[in-house]
């Protein structure tokens, strides 16, 4: 694909507008392909734009940002929600957000949620062909309970697939439907059984059972989720799918 990533913006505040505008253009490898300030135009018009990211603020009227993304059609953009109420952050996130920016909003901020996007539109290289994954042994029962919202939920670890870093959160995928919770990645490794879940990236945790594939730098799951490896884990990664390899 082309490196561009194509950018809509959708906000109401003239101010606010302007920045983002100005931000976009500071970014070469980001293209601004349209402006609203409307939230129901913008649902009209988006998809002729076919704009890979989306900055969405919450606060709008007519349609808010988080109605907006609820009836946004699957698949969408990368959706980056703007707000300056840091309690919307949550609420987005449960829908699938890529991440949020605080108003007002900072460049460092921002070059630091464009910098995780583009990891997400990485050139798969083919020049390597895919290496099976045998299957480790089983993870052993245990769990672990995760604040999400106002409530404490339990999560067993065989039930996890891959874990996303969001910022401040974790996303924790599950079969058939994840979680977010405020809780570092670092503090996770220290709760996981270390045997059976890998760091491939410093935004993504595997389950080393869930791992189908690889192929060049990328990572394929047995739900047909692909995921980067990150430069500084390959060797990790190599390393202990080397442990499991049948014909070595």
């Amino acid at each position: 694909m082309s490196n561009t990533l194509c950018c809509a913006i959708i906000e109401d505040e003239p101010l606010a507008q302007e920045l983002l505008e100005k931000y976009i253009r500071r970014v070469s490898f980001l293209k601004l392909t349209g402006t609203f300030d409307d939230a129901v135009v913008a649902f009209t018009e988006l998809p002729a734009l076919a704009p890979h990211i989306i900055f969405l603020d919450i606060n709008m009227p007519e349609m808010n940002g988080i109605e907006f993304l609820k009836a946004l059609p699957a698949p969408h953009p990368l959706v980056v929600m703007t707000t300056a109420n840091p309690s919307h952050a949550l609420d987005g996130f449960e829908l699938g957000v890529a991440d949020y920016l605080l108003k007002p909003i900072t460049f460092d901020r921002f070059l630091k949620t464009i910098g995780r996007i583009r990891e997400r539109f990485p050139a798969a290289s083919h020049d390597n062909a895919a290496a099976p994954v045998p299957e480790p042994a089983p993870v052993e029962a245990g769990f672990a309970y995760f604040k999400t919202d106002k409530r404490l939920e339990q999560v067993l670890f065989p039930d996890i697939e891959y874990v996303e870093a969001l910022g401040d959160y974790l996303r924790i995928f599950l079969p058939g439907r994840s979680i977010v919770t405020h809780l570092t990645v670092k503090k996770l490794l220290e709760i996981l059984p270390k045997e059976h879940f890998i760091r491939i990236h410093r935004s993504y945790i595997v389950q080393l059972r869930h791992i189908r594939c690889t192929e060049g730098n990328m990572l394929f799951l047995s739900s047909g989720k692909e995921l980067l490896i990150g430069p500084s884990y390959r060797d990790d990664v190599r390393n202990v799918m080397r442990k499991w390899l049948a014909n070595s």
